[in-house]
């Protein structure tokens, strides 16, 4: 490799940094739309949740796989706001624009709700 004209067999060592796994639902603009949704019934911030989840959601990821992955992240680390995203999953299935929750999703919720 060359370095400013400086020929050396290998690149310099030194620190590595892991980036930690980080729940995208923990998006602080994500928790916002989630609350005025559940709380306020707003529709507009049900849509902009969703427009939010599309640009979040890895490319072919199925939407509602990867939020139920989310919510279960939330359930292990104890998160306070589950509640809150259960109930605005349970309230956002079935209306435009988010669809139809799949009956393993379903299942997926239900125990979490517990």
């Amino acid at each position: 490799m060359a370095l400013l004209g400086k020929k050396v067999g290998s690149a310099p060592a030194g620190p590595s940094f892991v980036m930690p796994k980080v729940n995208p639902l923990s998006d602080p603009r994500m928790r916002a739309l989630v609350r005025m949704a559940a709380t306020e019934g707003n529709y507009k911030a049900v849509k902009d949740a969703y427009a939010l989840a599309e640009r979040l959601v890895p490319p072919g990821a199925e939407l509602w796989s990867w939020w139920l992955d989310g919510l279960e992240g939330f359930s292990l680390s104890g998160d306070g706001d589950l509640p809150l995203f259960v109930k605005f999953t349970r309230e956002a299935a079935g209306i435009d624009p988010w669809g139809e929750l799949p009956a393993v999703a379903r299942q997926r919720l239900r125990a979490l709700g517990r």
